[in-house]
């Protein structure tokens, strides 16, 4: 995983939404930002098509578009077991800067701990 690629987990696991990968923590997780179509949060941010890539280096068309777009405005941990992913998209640049810009950058915490606050 390369931080900036948007990634789906295995069917069935509590990886719902797609993953956008940051950094590696340990064997057993990773930092990822989620994506969500939804505005119902006020802490979830509203991307562009421009934060988008829509190929990836060979020319197939990625799974993941912008489609209204939103990103958790928090660092979470991302757990492993939910593997096998499977890589639907990338960032662009300027994406990756907007999501490093915006989100949470002070803790890194579970979905369950962020939705608690």
């Amino acid at each position: 995983m390369k931080k900036g690629e948007i990634y789906r987990g295995r069917k069935h696991s509590d990886a719902v939404h797609p993953i956008i990968f940051l950094s590696e923590k340990d064997e057993d997780f990773f930092i990822g930002a989620m994506l969500t179509t939804s505005s119902l949060y006020k802490d979830n941010i509203l991307m562009s098509k421009e934060h988008f890539e829509t190929h990836n280096s060979i020319g197939k068309e990625y799974e993941l578009q912008f489609q209204e777009s939103h990103f958790v405005k928090a660092k979470l941990i991302k757990k492993r077991e939910w593997a096998p992913f499977t890589k639907i998209g990338e960032l662009s640049a300027a994406g990756l800067l907007f999501v490093e810009t915006n989100i949470d950058s002070t803790t890194e915490q579970s979905w369950e701990h962020y939705r608690q606050d």
